[in-house]
């Protein structure tokens, strides 16, 4: 018996030590708990603030200064350069940014809520015009660009050849304002696969309850969607406004420089291509980076809003 039970506390002191030393293996790669959530987000952190927060406080920091000859030549001027951006010499490209953003956002968005609220209904083949509606999204700005380029071409374009018909033939990138409709159109055509596809997901969404007691009270079609559907879908028509916001400011640029180059006599000139002109053909580099921080506050500004929309919702 005294040997049984010595055994048996053999077995289990050996058992204890295999398992102390199975567990010492185990956590002697294991990084100290308080330093390990650093330590792991540290590649992250290291790749983020090279490639964007040392940019943006490098950017943050040009646009106080005059800048010449690629940098090398700094002449600090306040807050000169942000009132230059509003002065009588640029205050048409940002009017001329403003109108064509709010037409590109508006457009966009307002047909891609309609087509989302005709598919939404039972029609048949519905799934088909849906992928066929969506697929310009795969291409990219520049490309779309370039089959706008071909299609409004003077000479050998479809929508000219349909015009001779009636006796009418548009110089588009000739003229200012028909040179603007085609960057506007272009931009919309660009960006109504993606409104269409958050507004598809945010009809299947929509409570059917409500809108089959609005229509039990008697409620037209209109009243429907104004009083019941939109307000629903406000939340993502708001998320659509700042992502719309974004790329009318910054993603336009490949779209212009693409058909008219800013042409003609700048009429299709915005913000973000005159960041381009002003930084690498007139080397006002300090002005242009005035210019990318004014369109960046705005879309923070925007993105702030919806955020505070978005909290206020969220304690009702």
């Amino acid at each position: 018996m005294v040997s049984g039970s010595r055994l048996a506390r053999r077995s289990e002191e050996e058992h204890v030590q295999v398992r102390w030393r199975r567990n010492r293996i185990l956590t002697a790669g294991k990084l100290p708990g308080r330093f390990a959530p650093f330590i792991l987000l540290l590649p992250t952190l290291v790749i983020i603030s090279v490639f964007l927060y040392y940019p943006l406080i490098d950017t943050v920091g040009m646009s106080l200064y005059d800048v010449a000859l690629l940098g090398r030549i700094r002449r600090f001027v306040g807050l000169g350069n942000y009132a230059e951006v509003f002065s009588a010499g640029s205050i048409a490209v940002v009017i001329r940014t403003a109108v064509i953003s709010t037409l590109v956002i508006v457009g966009s968005m307002g047909s891609a809520l309609g087509v989302a609220a005709l598919l939404n209904q039972r029609i048949r083949a519905a799934k088909i015009y849906r992928v066929m509606l969506i697929w310009p999204l795969a291409l990219s700005t520049a490309v779309s660009g370039v089959v706008f380029l071909a299609i409004f071409n003077p000479r050998f374009g479809p929508v000219n050849a349909l015009l001779r018909t009636v006796g009418l033939d548009p110089q588009w990138f000739i003229e200012p304002r028909l040179a603007q409709i085609v960057i506007v159109v272009a931009l919309i055509w660009t960006r109504f696969g993606y409104n269409l596809v958050f507004y598809s997901a945010a009809y299947r969404n929509l409570p059917v309850e409500v809108l089959e007691a609005a229509l039990v009270d008697g409620a037209s079609a209109w009243q429907r969607f104004w009083h019941v559907t939109f307000p629903v879908l406000s939340p993502m028509t708001l998320f659509l406004i700042v992502t719309n916001t974004s790329f009318a400011f910054f993603d336009s640029f490949a779209m212009i420089h693409v058909m008219t180059s800013g042409g003609p006599l700048g009429s299709t000139t915005v913000m973000i291509y005159d960041v381009f002109q002003q930084a690498f053909q007139f080397r006002r580099t300090g002005f242009a980076a005035a210019q990318v921080m004014l369109l960046f506050l705005t879309v923070v500004g925007l993105m702030v809003i919806r955020l505070s929309f978005a909290r206020r919702r969220e304690l009702r």
